[in-house]
């Protein structure tokens, strides 16, 4: 079994430290559809290793852009089923989930005139900025956004530099009704200092509503394991807060 060769005898005795959140709703493990795995044995040991630390279920969010990854919703829909029967083979004990991750490009306003978005427990659009601007007129897309029924999630906003906790537009769309998903490396710094300390100051300031791995490779999930094994702040984190990845 994969699990057996992953890990040997220590899959059972790990600590399942992310138990409390039950589900990840954030991660690129379709293989060849983005800069997520790029071939099944990387999705499987991923997975696996999720499995290892508590969760059950597992969102799998292939980035829609309008330029750098052009994915189509019926294609990635067959690629899914194709990846949810080999991990069934496999018997890796997760439910696999289909929704993904749309940046807010000069694509995206007509995406919302057709929508064929693929959600969250069929009610969450997740969403992200670009890292290096966010858009003009972004609290009107996302008010028309929830007009049309979707509960809208911003993806990781601890890491838009260009926006922090003193930023109009974060805090009108937390007015809004907005939810807000944190990457669970950012709290170790993978993405750089000022990227922790946002992830901390958003958790403090209680905005942060999910909290999700963005799992893409071999390079994450060892970040991963090696964060869980040292961080008891991110153990406090989690008994302190309430998420609602539980209810997904």
């Amino acid at each position: 079994m994969f699990l057996d060769r992953l890990f040997g005898n220590k899959g059972e005795g790990e600590e399942k430290i992310l138990k409390c959140l039950g589900a990840d709703m954030h991660s690129h493990l379709i293989p060849g559809v983005d800069d997520g795995a790029k071939d099944y044995e990387t999705a499987f040991s991923c997975i696996a290793e999720m499995k290892r630390y508590g969760i059950n279920k597992i969102y799998l969010t292939p980035h829609f852009q309008a330029h750098r990854y052009t994915n189509d919703e019926e294609d990635i829909k067959e690629r899914f089923e194709k990846l949810k029967q080999k991990v069934a083979e496999q018997d890796l004990g997760v439910e696999l989930a289909l929704a993904g991750e749309y940046l807010i490009d000069d694509g995206f306003r007509k995406r919302l005139e057709e929508p064929n978005f693929l959600t969250i427990d069929g009610k969450y659009l997740l969403v992200e900025f670009s890292f290096n601007q966010s858009m003009m007129g972004m609290e009107e897309l996302f008010f028309d956004m929830q007009m049309k029924g979707y509960e809208i999630i911003l993806a990781h906003p601890e890491r838009y530099i260009y926006l922090s906790e003193s930023s109009s537009l974060l805090n009108n769309l937390k007015e809004q009704g907005v939810y807000f998903q944190a990457n669970i490396l950012s709290f170790a710094g993978f993405y750089g200092k000022e990227v922790k300390q946002r992830a901390y100051t958003y958790i403090e300031k209680g905005w942060i509503d999910f909290i999700g791995t963005d799992i893409h490779n071999e390079k994450y999930r060892k970040a991963l394991v090696e964060f869980f094994e040292k961080s008891s702040n991110f153990r406090k984190i989690l008994k302190k807060n309430t998420f609602l990845n539980n209810q997904l």
